[in-house]
């Protein structure tokens, strides 16, 4: 666990540092090596620098969807080299979104912030997201969440796996912004370009 200091995606890498950072599996194991995921297809994603970045920096990352059944980029702990899992009770997380295209789906899907767990022993994930929908416009929107223990502003979506929130919050070794409807993550149908730029997590509310 590292609980003490605020965690800072921001991007300011050039693109062929930022492709060796994707999370691949790794063949013949369930395990995987790398520190960022996206769907669909699996890490689509990449990285732009043209100086128009959220806070006038250069880098922002790029999540590209062509009638993408999933719609998400993550932070995956989990993946490091050393492995790492972070205790987010009560913490707070921000970062700034900006539809840089117009961005198509299906009727009734948002984008969230989640988190998700993995136990070893059954090689199982369980993920939940906050409730509250993360905001998207066509410049580069700022939003915050707070990252409450409490179910009651939560989902859990990996069912049938039900770990309680917080055995999930205190470990999570994934985090970032997933398109959901209800409880499913599959059946987006997304399309178009969503800017994620200066993504910090592990901060004090």
């Amino acid at each position: 666990m590292n609980q003490n200091r605020i965690i800072h995606h921001n991007f300011e890498m050039s693109p062929e540092e930022f492709e060796a950072k994707k999370a691949w599996p790794i063949k013949g194991t369930h395990d995987w090596k790398g520190e960022y995921a996206s769907q669909s297809p699996l890490n689509q994603m990449r990285l732009v620098r043209d100086g128009h970045g959220a806070e006038g920096t250069q880098g922002w990352l790029a999540l590209e969807g062509t009638n993408s059944e999933q719609f998400y980029a993550e932070a995956t702990p989990r993946w490091y080299r050393p492995r790492l899992a972070f205790d987010l009770r009560n913490t707070r997380a921000t970062l700034y979104l900006k539809a840089i295209t117009p961005i198509t789906m299906n009727k009734g899907w948002q984008p969230y912030l989640f988190i998700d767990d993995y136990c070893e022993a059954d090689n199982s994930y369980c993920g939940w997201f906050v409730h509250q929908p993360l905001q998207v416009g066509s410049d580069w929107t700022f939003n915050q969440i707070d990252l409450i223990n409490d179910e009651k502003l939560w989902t859990r979506y990996s069912l049938p796996v039900n770990r309680s929130l917080d055995t999930v919050l205190s470990t999570v070794g994934f985090i970032g912004v997933m398109h959901f409807s209800y409880t499913n993550y599959k059946g987006v149908n997304a399309t178009g370009i969503l800017g994620i730029d200066e993504f910090r997590y592990n901060m004090p509310r």
